[in-house]
């Protein structure tokens, strides 16, 4: 099976301008290097058509951009837009059939109440909306063929803001089924990832209304199916280094551990999935994205490198380096993730 290609959005000043791109990278081309699609915004997450896998639709974190790329052509097809008083999250989802377009959105105008946007897949006509049960969502997936939707709702500030949650909600009806609570009400509810089996990992960044948020702890909490949601809290000597925002996460199947990234504190660290108890640790300068090749022989980290953005592999097994570093790779966003863009 091949590792595919990596895709991540990122910025960079050029002649004092700031340019946005998409960034991809062929990891089994013979000398793997990055080329990129220009950008209007700062790319954040990504939804793959399910019915195309050459196209796909992008996000911007708290702001109105949106755009479809045709990942064969290497361009963008158009934007996709919101109304004023409203804003994109970073985050969206096909229908499992690929008819319809969901995306995080707040209401400015209604302290960023949370809704799901509901849009044609084809021609990006908005059908309508779905509340998220919280406000300031963010990361969202579709599960339970795609029945259900799975969302963060970030919160609102510390002092007197709802609190930061993840639910779980019906699509067909816009219903609650599950809120998940974080144990301390210091963090958000940032970026989701969930196993196989349907175990549930959490990461986040201080919760708004915090003092100086970049020295304040972020945060990892889990919770397995059937169980109590828990936050670690040790190693000390680890917790303590996720300072600011425990960014992003992925779970590597079938050894339950998730792998998480603290840009501030310089630190990956890796956490059983269902104990939560501390399996590992790189060390490595600013680490952002994370995420898995497609055959999940490798662990691939986009981090800071001298003056430059790199990605590094590393081996799923041992989580030793795979001898693959590749600078620059201009994948300088909160997300790397890997597709089947062949041929």
């Amino acid at each position: 099976m091949k590792k595919g290609f990596v895709l991540g959005g990122g910025s960079y000043l050029s002649q004092g301008k700031q340019l946005f791109v998409l960034a991809l990278i062929d990891l089994d081309a013979q000398t793997p290097c990055a080329e990129t699609i220009p950008l209007s915004f700062l790319g954040h997450g990504f939804a793959f058509d399910p019915t195309d896998r050459f196209r796909v639709a992008l996000f911007e974190k708290k702001g109105p951009g949106a755009a479809l790329v045709d990942l064969r052509e290497r361009r963008v097809l158009g934007p996709i837009e919101t109304p004023a008083a409203r804003r994109f999250y970073g985050h969206g989802a096909y229908s499992q059939d690929g008819s319809l377009l969901y995306a995080t959105e707040s209401v400015i105008t209604d302290s960023f109440a949370g809704i799901l946007s509901v849009r044609d897949a084809v021609t990006l006509r908005e059908l309508g909306v779905i509340p998220t049960h919280g406000v300031a969502p963010h990361d969202c997936l579709i599960v339970d063929d795609g029945k259900t939707l799975v969302v963060s709702n970030g919160g609102g500030p510390l002092d007197g803001g709802e609190p930061p949650c993840v639910c779980y909600i019906e699509l067909g009806t816009g219903k609650l089924l599950d809120k998940v609570v974080l144990d301390s009400p210091l963090h958000n509810t940032g970026h989701i990832a969930l196993s196989q089996r349907g175990d549930l990992a959490i990461v986040s960044a201080p919760r708004d209304g915090l003092p100086n948020p970049n020295e304040q702890l972020g945060a990892v909490s889990l919770r397995p199916l059937n169980s109590d949601v828990v936050t670690v809290k040790r190693p000390p000597s680890v917790v303590q280094r996720m300072r600011g925002e425990t960014l992003s996460l992925t779970i590597l199947e079938p050894s339950q551990i998730v792998v998480t990234t603290n840009p501030f504190g310089n630190l990956v660290s890796m956490w059983h999935l269902i104990d939560a108890t501390f399996v590992g640790k790189l060390e490595l300068q600013g680490p952002r994205g994370v995420c898995q090749s497609l055959d999940k022989a490798w662990l691939l980290v986009s981090h800071v490198l001298d003056q430059s953005v790199a990605l590094t592999a590393y081996h799923t097994a041992n989580r030793k380096p795979a001898g693959l570093v590749i600078s620059p790779s201009y994948m300088s966003g909160s997300h790397i993730v890997c597709h089947d863009l062949s041929m």
